[in-house]
């Protein structure tokens, strides 16, 4: 296994985005990680190790997440996968692996479907397929602002929610969720909004022309989607995980790692 992680800034003309890295051979082929909302790179910290054998594994914040600057608040899905393709150039990466889970997915899905040629191979755990009117419902009712409150309470407001949504949650990875939160601030929704504006169907109606692979698991909150997924991406390669949550990549990065190792190794132009 290669060794610690790091971690690194790209200069944006609107601040910086924040990644995490794990030594690598430069000659390697560029992975890109995008992480879901409302969370950060942290995701990945078990991961980028075991990748660095076979790419160079860059975690990027998500503008407005972890240690990225906010985003403009008028910023789409096109703009979020500009984001990548502007950290790309920053290493000088002429093409790049794209990884992405839930919200990650939607913009590493838009990155590869404005710059096809320059994806090796494009890997979605959990792709978020919303009809139109559970679009509408997210957007409505599903992650308002929180209020700072003097007691305090808007931090065991956000433990509750995330002991909601994930009634199976330990402590540790529950506190790690809520600095998460707290690091993008009151707001926490801006990229979820971006998403639910966007057209998924409509915008891949089978115009997806890099290698894709779908990952799913039988205990992810979003796993009903992955049928979705399968349905609109019908070229895809899919795996479904046994007992997976959603934070696989914490949980079991072994198991996540040997997946993702193989299907780059398949499609690598460089590996």
């Amino acid at each position: 296994m290669s060794g610690s992680l790091s971690k690194g800034y790209f200069d944006m003309p609107w601040g910086q985005i924040h990644y995490r890295t794990s030594p690598s051979n430069h000659t390697r082929s560029p992975m890109f990680l995008l992480h879901q909302s409302p969370l950060s790179s942290r995701n990945y910290d078990r991961l980028l190790p075991l990748l660095a054998e076979h790419c160079a594994p860059y975690a990027l914040d998500t503008p407005g997440y972890g240690g990225s600057s906010a985003a403009p608040l008028d910023w789409e899905v096109e703009d979020y996968a500009n984001a990548v393709w502007k950290c790309a150039d920053a290493i000088g990466a002429e093409k790049i692996v794209l990884f992405g889970r839930a919200t990650g997915t939607v913009f590493a899905v838009e990155a590869a479907l404005s710059h096809p040629e320059r994806v090796s191979c494009l890997i979605l755990h959990g792709m978020p397929v919303y009809t139109d009117e559970e679009r509408a419902d997210r957007m409505a009712n599903f992650a308002p602002p929180f209020q700072y409150l003097d007691d305090g309470s808007h931090i065991s407001a956000i433990w509750k929610r995330i002991q909601g949504e994930y009634p199976w949650i330990d402590p540790e990875l529950a506190t790690h969720f809520v600095q998460d939160y707290l690091a993008a601030g009151a707001d926490f929704a801006q990229s979820y909004r971006a998403i639910w504006r966007y057209d998924l169907p409509n915008r891949v109606a089978n115009t997806l022309a890099v290698p894709t692979l779908l990952i799913g698991g039988t205990d992810d909150r979003i796993g009903f989607m992955h049928e979705r997924a399968v349905a609109l991406l019908p070229a895809a390669d899919t795996v479904v995980l046994e007992a997976a949550t959603d934070f696989v990549a914490e949980q079991s990065p072994t198991l996540l790692a040997s997946h993702l190792i193989d299907f780059i190794g398949k499609n690598m132009s460089n590996p």
